[in-house]
């Protein structure tokens, strides 16, 4: 099965698509699932900003308690003050604020299970977004928190997890205007599918 799904990704991407480029495809397109699938847990938390290339978008949050298990996930130093001005990007961030890994060449049979080509859309859509640097984790004391929380990031933080030591936030930035914004993952595919269009013809100017 690994060959065959090996296969796949090498006739939709090329001959020089190895083992290991279709094992990176497939954990890109794990962690985009991952991501689409937070969404609805997320809250607008800045209506106004813009990605790397300038395009203007909006940045929508997403709230997790930092249990052991998190913070086993990056080096972060025990001061308080310190641990507040570091942060954790791309792909990494995701990892960090619980997404699974699916690093063994096995995983390699998801691509066959689900689709080749649906792994490499989704594969692309990450990439979009470590290319716009659009993904960022912090970790922050409760007491430094905003005192008015969007509701959905409280109810994620009540949610009964295991004890916590501080609170995760997940920052995603995507190119769109406030009012069109759809916390759900249909509408975050819609969005960097459109984006991901427009990219080649800004960058050959």
């Amino acid at each position: 099965m690994i060959l065959r799904t090996l296969s796949l990704l090498r006739s939709l991407q090329g001959a020089s698509h190895t083992a290991q480029e279709a094992q990176a495809s497939v954990q890109q397109a794990c962690d985009y699932r991952w991501l689409r699938g937070e969404l609805h847990h997320g809250a607008i938390t800045e209506p106004s900003t813009a990605l790397a290339d300038g395009t203007p978008g909006v940045t929508i949050t997403l709230a997790y308690p930092a249990t052991r298990a998190r913070l086993a996930g990056g080096r972060w130093p025990e001061p308080p003050e310190e641990r507040e001005r570091c942060f954790v990007e791309g792909a990494h961030a995701c990892r960090a604020a619980g997404a699974p890994a699916y690093r063994t060449l096995e995983s390699l049979s998801r691509g066959l299970a689900e689709g080749a080509a649906s792994v490499l859309t989704d594969a692309a859509r990450l990439q979009y977004l470590l290319q716009q640097r659009a993904l960022r984790l912090a970790w922050r004391r409760p007491e430094a928190l905003p005192p008015a929380l969007p509701p959905a990031l409280a109810r994620r933080l009540d949610s009964g997890e295991p004890a916590a030591d501080g609170v995760f936030l997940l920052a995603l930035s995507v190119p769109a205007r406030r009012d069109e914004v759809a916390l759900n993952g249909a509408w975050l595919d819609r969005t960097l599918d459109r984006y991901r269009r427009i990219l080649p013809r800004h960058a050959g100017r």
